[in-house]
């Protein structure tokens, strides 16, 4: 290439055939982007059957050999081509590839389900014997969008790898970790080098983009700390986020959250507007929690629960839910008409439904969630009337019973379900098991529910005063050994959380639960048909253990609830089966870590819990760097410029405000006709030429310059200081 130079612009002349060269700046950005992807797809798909680090090397040496081809005159059309080409051989064979897609669609949906709960039916078209055809194909596409991206510098041809990575890193789909630091690396050393050859991203939708793709790498880089950061900040945050969107500022039930527990701030303010068929005493289940954190109560780990999703499509396809178990056995022996009733939510959380016990049918409920803790909001219910004496003496119809088709089928589901509820709902953490151990002292023989019932009553009796105004300062720490071995006072979540912890600490699967009550004696007051406003008095927490083959019903344990209809259930043991103490089901919880005197402890830094806070600052330093490299070539330029002879010293100086503006809109300044002439004079003319000339063109650079800063956007002038050191 022979290169003619006028002061003006570049004349290139073909003079003989390009030599091709590795562009390894190129290579790698494809590099490090394909190893951030590499590491996502295994962790993220169990079925990929090749290690990261195998199709990493795979992919490396066919982007190697891409970015040699792109330098041929067959470069241009090499990725539409292959692109082509792989959907033409994927639709040819598509009995072949379309399955192992099919088997990392199906690793996509139980990603999904272990994220939402919910459950997702797999692709019947899968088959794991050929995914290496489909990892092939999808490799091979990737190489030839990051390849071609890292060569052009367009970041538009990446964007359908980066962006649906970077929305699965931050839904929580894919684990943050070192693939997701390798691809928000990936993309800034993409974005470097573009900009680097003084060139602006391709296109205007990639302009737009760009923002939100930086937003999302800093929030990536706050989500990947998040866990071992400041559990209590992101804690804080998800429930501000649930109060704004769900609460009303008078709702008085802390939702789970035992952590430094307030005074009860009840209030008369109205929350529910209820009509019953018959007003009777009535439980309105709102939101149900199954694990014990030791600082609050939380629904139960999706994680945790994704096994049992065939489990509970078999058991909602037979209509088995659990909201509705009590009717649903009642059904079996009796033929009880149901009852309507009505729910209108005025001011109380508005995540969920707020239900009665022994719902009837299963129209209101969700056949697609995992357990039955989750509650759909519904303003009209069915429920079968009754209470605990009524739903025990179903458990004696159905044993009666025994032996039918129909209940045996029935009871085979019931099994099956509570086999699940022994998995996940007896679980507490090491510190509340121990203070119940020293608290109970109960040997280890087994017991039947009466037995259990009365030992909690006597228990709580003794150990507890009822104080509405008691302030739980637990902290970090377990929130029923603050209230058991340290208060001895509280209200009906103190209650309640003690109470379920000890049924499971007793073997009984239980949970705690946070609705409304309307007593029978209030109820009285009512006709049928009449509405009755609950207000926040009526906001109240309780137990609820689960009866074998019936369901799970309230235990009410909190002073001034208790009645005699739940004192009569203490002695006569209506459940014959019996319960074993529990040993082996906890939670694991993360202890808050002790507080050293020592100034040196206090700054110890752990590098497995913090490493990826290097990360964001490794990415400021690199930034950083190169910034100051550009400035510092930018000022050595700028310096031999003013360095140089008159002659010399004007050719540079037009040469410079002819660059700058390329990269700009505006019309040439006054004085560019008499710039250009003292350019063609200094490059091509034996003429003297004066200082006075210089300074002619120095002020015309100037123009130059203010008029280009005028025209350009506050985020172009950055870019033009900073990236390209325009000025």
């Amino acid at each position: 290439m022979r290169k003619n130079e006028n002061g003006l612009q570049w004349i290139v002349a073909e003079t003989a055939q390009k030599k091709l060269h590795f562009p390894w700046g190129a290579w790698v950005v494809c590099a490090v982007l394909t190893v951030g992807f590499c590491l996502l797809l295994t962790a993220a798909f169990p079925s990929v059957p090749y290690p990261w680090w195998a199709m990493t090397a795979a992919a490396i040496l066919v982007q190697a050999a891409l970015l040699i081809v792109y330098q041929t005159r067959i470069g241009n059309w090499l990725v539409p081509a292959g692109i082509g080409v792989l959907l033409l051989l994927s639709l040819a064979l598509n009995k072949f590839v379309l399955p192992g897609f099919g088997t990392l669609a199906n690793d996509f949906l139980t990603l999904l389900t272990k994220k939402t709960g919910k459950i997702y039916l797999d692709l019947a078209a899968a088959d794991a014997q050929f995914l290496p055809l489909a990892v092939t194909v999808l490799l091979l596409a990737v190489s030839l969008l990051l390849s071609r991206s890292a060569w052009s510098g367009r970041m538009l041809l990446a964007l359908p790898i980066l962006l649906p990575c970077y929305a699965a890193l931050l839904l929580g789909l894919f684990p943050i970790g070192i693939g997701g630091g390798l691809l928000i690396i990936g993309t800034v050393l993409l974005m470097v080098q573009r900009t680097a050859a003084g060139e602006a991203l391709a296109g205007a939708p990639a302009q737009l983009i760009l923002p939100v793709l930086c937003a999302a790498l800093c929030l990536l880089i706050g989500l990947s700390c998040q866990d071992k950061l400041d559990t209590n900040l992101v804690e804080t945050i998800q429930t501000q986020l649930h109060q704004r969107r769900y609460d009303s500022d008078t709702n008085s039930m802390p939702e789970g959250n035992l952590k430094n527990l307030p005074a009860w701030n009840k209030s008369d303010t109205p929350a529910l507007e209820v009509t019953m068929e018959q007003p009777e005493k009535v439980y309105l289940r709102g939101q149900v929690y199954d694990t014990y954190t030791g600082t609050g109560w939380k629904a139960a780990d999706t994680e945790e629960t994704a096994q049992y999703k065939d489990l509970f499509y078999w058991l909602h396809e037979a209509n088995f839910y659990g909201q509705s178990q009590i009717a649903l056995a009642d059904g079996y022996t009796e033929t009880a008409t149901p009852l309507s009733m009505t729910v209108k939510n005025l001011s109380a959380c508005s995540a969920h439904g707020y239900y009665p016990y022994a719902v009837y049918g299963s129209e209101t409920l969700a056949a697609d969630r995992i357990g039955d803790t989750d509650l759909p909001a519904a303003e009209n219910l069915s429920y079968l009337k009754g209470s605990v004496p009524d739903w025990y003496q179903i458990q004696r119809n159905l044993s009666t019973a025994q032996g039918r088709e129909n209940i045996e089928t029935y009871l085979s589901k019931e099994q099956a379900y509570a086999d699940y509820l022994r998995a996940i709902d007896l679980q507490m953490t090491q510190d509340s098991w121990a203070v119940l151990q020293r608290q109970l002292k109960l040997d280890t023989q087994a017991r039947t529910i009466g037995d259990i019932r009365t030992i909690i009553f006597d228990y709580l009796r003794e150990a507890m005063t009822y104080d509405e105004t008691a302030r739980t300062m637990n902290g970090s720490g377990d929130f029923l050994q603050y209230t058991l071995e340290r208060s001895g006072h509280g209200y009906s979540v103190h209650y309640a959380t003690a109470a379920v912890l000890m049924l499971r600490y007793m073997g009984v699967p239980a949970r705690y639960v946070e609705g409304y009550y309307l007593s029978a004696e209030d109820a009285a007051r009512y006709k049928a048909g009449e509405t009755i406003t609950l207000t926040e008095e009526n906001a109240h927490a309780w137990a609820e253990y689960y009866v074998s083959g019936v369901g799970f019903v309230p235990f009410e344990v909190t002073p001034g609830y208790i009645d005699d209809e739940e004192l009569s259930l203490g002695g006569d043991s209506p459940d014959e089966n019996t319960y074993e103490n529990n040993t082996q089901q906890f939670v694991e919880v993360e202890q808050p870590e002790e507080i050293n005197e020592h100034k040196q402890d206090r700054f110890t830094f752990s590098l497995d819990a913090h490493y990826l806070l290097l990360l964001p600052l490794l990415l400021i330093l690199l930034l950083a760097g190169y910034i100051f490299h550009r400035r510092r070539v930018f000022r050595k330029k700028m310096a031999a410029i003013d360095a140089a002879d008159d002659r010399e010293a004007i050719a540079m100086r037009f040469g410079y405000a002819v660059c700058l503006l390329r990269h700009s809109t505006v019309r040439p300044p006054e004085g560019a006709a008499e710039a250009a002439e003292l350019n063609q004079k200094a490059l091509f003319s034996t003429q003297e030429i004066t200082p006075e000339q210089r300074k002619q063109v120095d002020s015309f650079a100037v123009r130059v310059l203010d008029a280009c800063k005028g025209s350009w956007t506050p985020w172009e002038r950055i870019r033009y200081r900073l990236w390209n050191c325009l000025y």
